[in-house]
């Protein structure tokens, strides 16, 4: 032990000392987080991408579903209000209970705010709201033809809907 290094291999510990090589803690290689779904900067990032864990269609179908009943028992109001509240976690209320959130496609980060309300919300829900009676409802139920599980909501708003 010494207060200045004495050499190659000499290190400095938490008491400002320098030791010796041969005292030198074994070194622990350590783990590293994996960054958030799809794994972006991962060396399998493409890979992920190109076969993305989205929620099934049967989730999809309930989610629809949760989110006419949450509409109807809160009067559509506070549906409202919970919805701009965690609009910003790329959820609904009904992807909230079920533990599902919305994520870019490109990037896989989750949908703000502003997605989830104006490109998701209107944009896509006008888009939506024209193209599902046109088809008398039968894009209500695109994921379960669609390779990745997406609605037209996905496909207009560059999102995707997987587990939490």
């Amino acid at each position: 032990m010494s207060d200045t290094s004495q050499g190659p291999g000499w290190w400095m510990a938490s008491d400002n000392k320098w030791y010796p090589p041969e005292l030198a803690p074994q070194s622990q290689p350590q783990a590293q987080p994996l960054p958030a779904y799809p794994y972006a900067g991962h060396k399998l990032a493409a890979q992920v991408q190109q076969h993305p864990v989205t929620v099934s269609p049967w989730g999809r179908l309930g989610a629809y579903v949760l989110e006419a009943v949450l509409v109807t028992v809160t009067l559509g109001i506070g549906w409202l209000i919970w919805a701009a509240i965690i609009a910003s976690q790329g959820q609904t209320p009904a992807k909230r209970i079920l533990g599902h959130r919305v994520v870019m496609q490109d990037t896989g980060q989750t949908a703000g705010f502003a997605r989830m309300f104006w490109v998701r919300g209107l944009l896509a829900g006008l888009v939506a709201s024209v193209a599902i009676p046109i088809t008398l409802g039968i894009l209500l139920f695109m994921p379960f033809w669609d390779k990745n599980n997406e609605n037209i909501w996905d496909k207009v708003s560059g999102t995707r809907v997987v587990p939490s």
